[in-house]
């Protein structure tokens, strides 16, 4: 056998290898289950020169930011582009909880054993760089949150819970409060105030009921809600 058909069948077995050796692909979100996604490669396969779509894979584990028991988790929807990641060996005894084990099989590189990243984009769908961190989406936190800095808000607020505040507030607008206001301090009011119902009590004299001391030939003291001598 002469050198260079040797060379040839050496190179044709070295990209047999590496055409079933598989690093990382992209693949599109076909549907999103409780913890794990289905997806299908959006790469073909050319075999035999024909081009040959993969199959969907299923149940394929997501990657989250995460240390210690703090994560970012977000929504993951049906179309989205996902970076595949394939270990060098099987995954399934670590997955299922076993660490420092042989592997349950002896594949490498296997389609078997990937971890999807979502949030890939083409050029139709890439994001703009911002300048500041942005969000897009609805947010719900469990456990404490500490900011600095400005933060501007457009659109409305619930909180549940205790809000304690340090500083100045600015409010323009109406402001409708349920429920028992305690002021420890002074207030300056500029405008009128108007109560609809209930009374004004100040050390325990009341606004609608009290009663003013007249001279004696007053005929009496006199009912500040009525005007009617006592």
């Amino acid at each position: 056998m002469e050198q260079k058909q040797l060379l040839n069948i050496m190179a044709a077995a070295i990209d047999q290898a590496l055409s079933n050796m598989h690093t990382c692909t992209i693949a599109k979100i076909t549907a999103v289950n409780a913890k794990t996604i289905n997806c299908k490669p959006v790469f073909n396969r050319v075999v035999d020169g024909q081009s040959i779509e993969l199959p969907v894979f299923s149940e394929v584990p997501p990657i989250f930011l995460q240390g210690g028991s703090s994560f970012h988790a977000f929504p993951i929807s049906v179309g989205d582009y996902a970076l595949l990641f394939f270990t060098e060996r099987c995954s399934d005894g670590w997955y299922n909880g076993q660490d420092f084990v042989a592997p349950l099989e002896y594949r490498m590189h296997d389609y078997s054993d990937g971890f999807a990243l979502v949030g890939l984009n083409n050029l139709a769908g890439a994001i703009t760089i911002p300048v500041v961190i942005q969000q897009t989406g609805d947010t719900n936190q469990d456990g404490d949150y500490t900011h600095q800095g400005d933060r501007d808000q457009t659109g409305n607020l619930k909180l549940t819970g205790d809000f304690n505040h340090i500083g100045d507030t600015i409010q323009t607008g109406d402001k409708q409060q349920t429920g028992t206001l305690t002021v420890i301090g002074g207030m300056d009011l500029t405008g009128s105030l108007t109560i609809t119902s209930g009374d004004i009590v100040v050390d325990g004299i009341s606004l609608k009921n009290h009663t003013h001391p007249q001279a004696a030939d007053s005929g009496g003291d006199t009912q500040q809600n009525t005007g009617v001598a006592t």
